[in-house]
């Protein structure tokens, strides 16, 4: 069994809502393969999101078998709520969230460390190469972008690809200071918002330096969120973002 969980230079935060199939096809197996392979100490973070099907089962067999994964379970709260859960217990000194699906390839997290060393305190992906998109998606997309960059992001050009990286202090002061962004009462399916924008409009809120690294992008299709609510909802998370900002809700949170 492979050992060696004291101060990771990497963590790796991955929700996981009723992945159980997913998991049976193997896409875990070239992402932990790739880390395996690599010679810094680093931590996997599964946060199982109130799955119902074999999720938290199948992870901790994983987990049983090397000791530097670890499964977080949680409540059901959607993709907010479980990324924050894993951003706040990860030790690394660098914290990054990706997909289970890994629709962007976690081999790409070397450009996410070199941009780190240079200075940078988040490191998103900008998604430059693009399989299996849908027209309809990509129309819904532009005009989400165009949203953001009005309203809380100007000159950020991709805030939703799931590859994010963080240096630990920011990772904790962001995801402690989300507000806009949690669940509130019963969240039902695959729930996400635009926690992203959320977290990125901190980010630069407080003064970290951003910076988009392109990464390559496939879409994995499914049918777990709603086409037209999931859009919806995530407008409307934006523009509450730059309301609480306006209403001085950020500050209240960060001098408590």
């Amino acid at each position: 069994m492979a050992s060696n969980k004291s101060s990771p230079l990497l963590s790796i935060v991955i929700p996981a809502y009723n992945e159980a199939a997913n998991f049976r096809s193997g896409v875990l197996q070239p992402a932990l393969d790739y880390m395996r392979g690599q010679k810094y100490a680093w931590e996997v973070i599964f946060v199982d999101d109130g799955s119902t099907d074999d999720t938290h089962n199948l992870l901790s067999g994983l987990a049983k078998k090397d000791s530097r994964i670890q499964v977080l379970k949680i409540s059901h709260g959607g993709k907010a709520a479980a990324v924050t859960a894993g951003m706040l217990a990860a030790g690394g000194d660098y914290v990054l969230f990706t997909d289970f699906d890994q629709s962007t390839p976690l081999y790409q997290v070397g450009k996410f460390l070199a941009a780190h060393r240079r200075g940078a305190d988040v490191v998103i992906g900008h998604r430059t190469q693009t399989q299996n998109d849908t027209l309809i998606r990509r129309i819904r997309s532009w005009g989400f972008v165009i949203l953001v960059q009005t309203v809380a992001l100007p000159g950020i050009t991709d805030t939703q690809c799931g590859f994010k990286s963080f240096t630990r202090p920011a990772a904790q002061k962001i995801f402690r200071s989300l507000i806009a962004c949690r669940p509130v009462g019963t969240i039902t399916g695959g729930y996400m918002g635009a926690f992203d924008v959320e977290a990125l409009f901190l980010a630069r809120k407080f003064g970290y330096t951003i910076v988009e690294v392109p990464v390559s992008w496939i879409k994995i299709l499914s049918d777990r969120l709603n086409i037209w609510k999931e859009p919806i909802k995530m407008a409307l998370d934006t523009l509450k973002v730059r309301l609480w900002d306006i209403l001085g809700k950020y500050d209240q949170v960060h001098s408590g």
